[in-house]
């Protein structure tokens, strides 16, 4: 049984991992980061980084980086049951999150972490109900990993297990699921598709897919529908729902007709609206996906998973001491930034996933935002998260809708 001890774990080196093992690493933490995966692995995802997470990522000091190696978009289409769209321009990037992980993972590890993998979970480690690390399972060799920790980070993504291993798990299901495949497009046909699309197209809605041009030709194309909403898609089979999208829609449909496919089509499941566990415990800092950082009604997630690793980083590099109390201290104070800095906004977006499960308003929407500028302007803030989603989902909103 190998044995380590450090400041922090930090288990799940995702983008929220990473970013908080890189701000640990650079305020002169010793760090370990654990992931059940090698390096470079595919995780199922849109793949778009709009501007939070370009703000995220200049914070962590990685934006020229990442531009490098990214395609970039320049507005984002959105498209109603009824065939309209709406365009609101952007300054966005794709890049696949294969590379990106990585990318954020070499930082971190060029930073001073030690990173692990592949390891499995297997326990907590407990120090008279406060945290004091975990024990892994080396997914290769089957020996055994412990490492004691002053903090540990819970970086894990949408998965129950890790989340009930730690005592944090508050609700088992997701909060929705998302399924897509990379297809490889002609030259002459990428280039000329330089936006972002979502499509809440009548064959699916108000499930939602999206094509979204990555870079060297390659696009991102998926469905998704929210679990918990009000109204379920036509189907619930994710594969059925994938293959629905891209015999109906009629710009997947000329994608697909001319490209080969790179991939098979893979699904994940989605934890939203900072719900479904505890964000911290004596010794625990829960971030990321594993918390629910995900908006409904979008589905994004990387600018906030980027967001609350670094929140969690700055928390525990000024409170690194062993006593309890300070392990107390940065719960509570990591749980309480992450409430003030997201929960109202997490609030209105999932009032945005309600209204806009009606097919009817989706239609409503695309006729206003192409006669006038109002919302336009309010669905662009509300697709860039600039804006407050209650300003046009409310009944004054959608009069001012009507009127101007």
């Amino acid at each position: 049984m190998r044995q380590l001890s450090t400041d922090v774990l930090v288990i799940g080196a995702g983008p929220a991992g990473a970013a908080a093992a890189l701000t640990l690493s650079r305020l002169g933490r010793d760090v370990v980061l654990v992931d059940r995966s090698e390096f470079p692995r595919d995780k199922v995802c849109g793949d778009a980084l709009i501007p939070d997470a370009l703000r995220a990522l200049e914070g962590l000091g990685l934006g020229s980086r990442v531009r490098a190696e990214a395609r970039q978009v320049r507005a984002i289409r959105v498209y109603a049951p009824s065939g309209a769209h709406v365009s609101a321009a952007v300054e966005a990037l794709c890049l696949p999150r294969r590379r990106f992980d990585d990318m954020l993972r070499e930082a971190a590890v060029a930073s001073g972490a030690t990173f692990l993998a592949p390891c499995e979970l297997a326990e907590a480690l407990d120090d008279a109900g406060s945290v004091a690390g975990a024990r892994f399972v080396d997914r290769r060799t089957g020996d055994g990993l412990t490492v004691s920790a002053t903090f540990t980070v819970l970086a894990t993504g949408a998965a129950a297990r890790p989340l009930e291993t730690f005592a944090v798990c508050e609700r088992r299901s997701p909060s929705a699921v998302a399924a897509r495949i990379y297809v490889r497009v002609p030259r002459e046909l990428a280039e000329s598709i330089g936006h972002f699309c979502i499509a809440y197209d009548r064959h699916i809605c108000p499930g939602y897919g999206w094509i979204f041009p990555g870079p060297d030709h390659v696009f991102n194309i998926g469905v998704a529908y929210f679990t918990d909403s009000r109204h379920p898609p036509p189907t619930t089979n994710l594969r059925d729902l994938l293959a629905r999208f891209l015999r109906a829609f009629p710009p997947a449909r000329e994608v697909m007709d001319a490209s080969r496919p790179v991939t098979a089509a893979r699904g994940a499941p989605l934890r939203t609206a900072l719900a479904g566990a505890a964000l911290s415990r004596p010794g625990l800092l829960v971030i990321g996906e594993a918390c629910g950082s995900t908006y409904s009604f979008t589905g994004e997630g990387i600018g906030k998973a980027l967001e609350s690793g670094s929140i969690a980083g700055e928390t525990l590099s000024r409170l690194a001491g062993a006593a309890r109390a300070s392990k107390e201290s940065a719960a509570r104070e990591y749980a309480a930034t992450l409430r003030a800095r997201f929960t109202e906004r997490f609030r209105a977006y999932r009032l945005a996933q309600e209204w806009l499960a009606h097919p009817a308003l989706h239609d409503f929407l695309a006729w206003r935002g192409n006669a006038g500028t109002y919302v336009a302007e309010q669905m662009r803030a509300l697709l860039l998260e600039t804006g407050d989603p209650r300003a046009l989902f409310s009944l004054p909103g959608l009069l001012k809708a009507l009127v101007r």
